[in-house]
């Protein structure tokens, strides 16, 4: 391929720049790219002046070389996808009619680069695995910006496969035998609780949607290396694998949006994994889009001008390998 590639931080992440969309329907760009992303740690970017205004099933075909595509929207989300396609948009744009058609979450700005790592005392930025909290939680996800604030929003990526292999042998022996407890009701209470906009399940959607427990250390089923994974929003607990919870500890983490104090296993692990050696910050370009392996990787969102910026990002989840 004659593209002009970048690394992102040494062996994780990489870009490919001047892409058009003719590329990205091209089966030997396709088959590159996949190979490419496997390689550096689940991290593909994409980059090209002509992707600004991507159909929807164009960028459906593309995500489709990574993975099997979610085909609905997330429970109490469904007003917020783009019409006649699994795609969320996420960000505060709104319609004719001034209703909101993104979904929004307001998280602080970064002030400089030393925000990308894990404050202990602020708990941010807000690192995380994608939806542990499903039985079958999703293999990556793809974020296409249709519309990026010139300053601000920044999305962060962390090198997990390359977090675990720096961790003490011992350290990796003890985190190997545990797992997170995750839950839905737990992660959209704990958000509602500083972005009021953001949705809570109701009782009965919270009955619909019970907790799931994944490992602490993942090998990826594709390149068998072993990752760090479980830390979400919705973890409420870390665990011995298959020790039992009790059901009033998970009906106050689920309906006060509280951690158990277990979860102190992952974050006291973020501050060095969130470090400058493991990270990448993505600036937004419109037409941009980024592929992440959820088993291999963790990543945040970062906030901008809300009142005065506008920003439209479309979203797919992918549920598993592709075929």
């Amino acid at each position: 391929m004659t593209h002009p590639t970048q690394p992102l931080n040494g062996d994780f992440g990489i870009l490919i720049d001047q892409v058009s969309p003719d590329d990205l329907a091209d089966p030997d760009f396709q088959a590159w790219a996949r190979g490419l992303w496997l390689d550096h740690g689940g991290l593909l970017g994409v980059r090209g002046a002509q992707l600004a205004d991507l159909l929807p099933e164009q960028l459906v075909r593309w995500s489709e070389v990574f993975g099997v595509i979610e085909d609905k929207i997330q429970t109490a989300r469904e007003d917020k996808s783009v019409a006649g396609f699994p795609i969320l948009r996420i960000g505060n744009v709104r319609n004719k009619d001034g209703k909101m058609v993104a979904q929004l979450l307001q998280v602080p700005q970064l002030t400089g680069d030393a925000d990308i790592r894990y404050n202990p005392e602020t708990r941010r930025p807000v690192w995380h695995t994608d939806s542990t909290f499903r039985a079958r939680p999703p293999v990556g996800s793809v974020f296409h910006c249709r519309k990026a604030p010139p300053e601000g929003a920044e999305t962060l990526f962390a090198d997990m496969q390359g977090a675990y292999a720096a961790l003490p042998p011992e350290e990796r022996r003890k985190l190997d035998g545990l797992e997170a407890v995750c839950s839905l009701a737990h992660h959209d209470k704990k958000i509602n609780s500083y972005s009021p906009h953001y949705p809570v399940l109701t009782p009965e959607q919270r009955k619909e949607n019970p907790p799931n427990r994944v490992p602490l250390v993942l090998n990826h089923p594709v390149t068998g290396r072993p990752s760090l994974y479980g830390l979400n929003s919705s973890t409420c607990a870390i665990v011995p694998k298959g020790q039992e919870v009790d059901p009033a500890d998970l009906d106050k983490w689920d309906l006060e949006g509280v951690e158990d104090d277990s979860v102190m296993i992952w974050r006291n692990m973020l501050p060095t994994v969130t470090g400058p050696e493991f990270t990448v910050k993505w600036q937004w370009r419109a037409g941009d889009i980024v592929v992440w392996d959820n088993r291999s990787t963790i990543h945040s969102g970062t906030g901008f001008d809300y009142s005065k910026y506008e920003r439209e990002m479309w979203r797919l989840t992918l549920v598993a390998e592709a075929s």
